[in-house]
């Protein structure tokens, strides 16, 4: 890959880590296509896996869902560069006149969210009772799962056509490539005869598949498909994301391989250090968090550690609902400088430092929101974001690795998130001060970036530095791929 930013280039041994082992993963995704039993999980759980790491589904080909979800990072940052400097990870798109104005290639506004587990998340729907929204994908949910019955697979179907991300012309051009893949007649084998090798393409495809989007409204290339044709490219694109879906929900993505899953399955045993134990203790009791990141022990009375009672259950640690934390605004974000037109003429954040990402509710009143009586709900869901599993909380290559944490990736340890959640209220008496200063997080808090809906559970925890530490060997222990010395 090309540079990407002063500091980050392809000599980081992260970005060359990354480029080795998608290559390794979309071959060894091929292989597992052409083992699979046609008709099988197998079979379309690989096909999802080939998707998910071929670089030739983006306008440059050199993106794919891979390049900002990474297995060896828990499927989200694969940089410790970028995790720790811009959060939000380069798209396809280089910026030729940037002219110090902002990053050298188009970036989105958020935090890459694990796709982990991700798939358990339910259609989104509005609990009258709760008074609350459940289900759907992305931080904002706004990959609802009502046109398909999946959000996984609603999810998969936006980066590919976002302009800061994959950033393909349009829908018809993602299927064109995939037509052209190594995996085609593999494509075609589970998904129909044809689905892709009978859509007449016009002569020149091959220059809207070079193109960035977005592409302009009426779409020209669209315009040149027959019905016919545009119903066979909806339908492929459906399918791709159908498969990308099942792959993810499958045993590589979401196996419930952590030492915590070791330690409900083996009762009798004494899995957990005494550490790890308490930290499970303050996580479902004084800190609060299973009232959010289920942990399948939240309807058991206080105190009373049941292991057994939570096996059953898989816990996903989230309820697939939406807080506002009151995480601050993350100045480091490259999306925030991105208001001037690009060579192509595209201005990805027009509104510049000003911008504020008021999450759900900005999904709930914008033309995306598919149920028109929602949109009066948005100014009660202001500021807020889906709340992610805490499975793979932790996971990362090497000590050292840099890990983002929340939508902005304002935090850059785990420390410093039950920090923020034990003392938001009471550093520096509850005074928020402006970002920068130098004891930013140690003796004070910045403000909200958005001072709507903040919940008010946390940030006057009263934990102590030890029980803080507890709580994060906790989380620990949500690693997938452990092994038991002693099986």
């Amino acid at each position: 890959m090309a540079q990407y930013l002063p500091g980050g280039t392809n000599e980081d041994p992260d970005v060359v880590f990354l480029i080795q082992r998608i290559q390794e993963n979309y071959t060894n995704a091929l292989e597992q296509l052409a083992a699979a039993p046609p008709g099988s999980s197998k079979f379309t759980q690989a096909l999802g896996k080939v998707l998910i790491y071929d670089q030739k589904l983006s306008v440059n080909n050199n993106v794919a869902c891979a390049t900002c979800h990474i297995d060896y990072s828990g499927f989200t940052g694969a940089s410790s560069f970028f995790n720790g400097t811009t959060s939000a990870d380069p798209g396809s798109v280089p910026i030729t006149n940037a002219g110090g104005r902002g990053p050298n290639y188009r970036i989105s506004s958020r935090k890459p969210q694990t796709y982990a587990y991700a798939p358990f998340s339910g259609v989104l729907h509005f609990n009258v009772a709760q008074q609350d929204f459940y289900g759907g994908n992305f931080w904002d949910m706004r990959a609802t799962g009502i046109r398909l019955g999946n959000p996984a697979a609603e999810q998969a179907q936006g980066p590919p056509v976002n302009p800061l991300e994959h950033a393909l012309f349009d829908i018809p051009t993602y299927v064109y490539k995939l037509s052209k893949s190594d995996y085609a007649s593999f494509f075609e084998e589970y998904w129909g005869k044809g689905s892709l090798s009978s859509i007449n393409w016009p002569p020149n495809i091959e220059t809207f598949a070079a193109t960035p989007g977005p592409a302009p409204s009426p779409d020209p290339l669209l315009a040149q498909l027959s019905q016919a044709d545009q119903n066979l490219v909806m339908s492929a694109y459906d399918h791709a994301a159908m498969s990308i879906a099942a792959y993810e929900a499958g045993p590589e993505v979401s196996p419930f391989t952590s030492k915590f899953d070791y330690a409900l399955a083996n009762p009798t045993q004494s899995v957990l250090t005494k550490d790890e134990l308490e930290g499970w203790n303050l996580f479902r009791g004084k800190a609060q968090c299973n009232t959010c990141h289920l942990d399948g022990t939240e309807n058991i009375k206080k105190g009373k550690i049941t292991p057994a009672d939570a096996a059953s259950v898989a816990p996903l640690f989230t309820d697939f609902t939406s807080a506002n934390i009151g995480t601050p605004q993350n100045f480091a974000l490259p999306f925030l400088y991105e208001n001037m037109p690009d060579q192509f003429g595209f201005v990805a954040n027009p509104a510049g430092i000003n911008y504020v990402d008021l999450g759900v509710g900005g999904f709930l009143a914008s033309a995306g929101n598919p149920n028109p009586d929602w949109a009066a709900l948005a100014p009660q869901f202001n500021g807020k974001v889906q709340v992610p599993t805490l499975r793979n909380v932790d996971l990362r290559p090497r000590p050292d690795f840099v890990k983002a944490y929340m939508h902005n990736g304002y935090f850059k340890t785990l420390e410093s998130v039950v920090h923020f959640y034990n003392t938001r209220d009471t550093l520096n008496g509850g005074v928020h001060l402006p970002a920068g200063g130098e004891f930013e997080g140690g003796l004070y808090w910045p403000p909200p970036e958005v001072n709507m809906n903040v919940d008010q559970t946390i940030g006057h925890l009263g934990l102590s530095a030890k029980e803080e530490e507890q709580i994060v060997l906790f989380m620990k222990t949500l690693t997938d791929g452990y092994v038991p010395s002693n099986p």
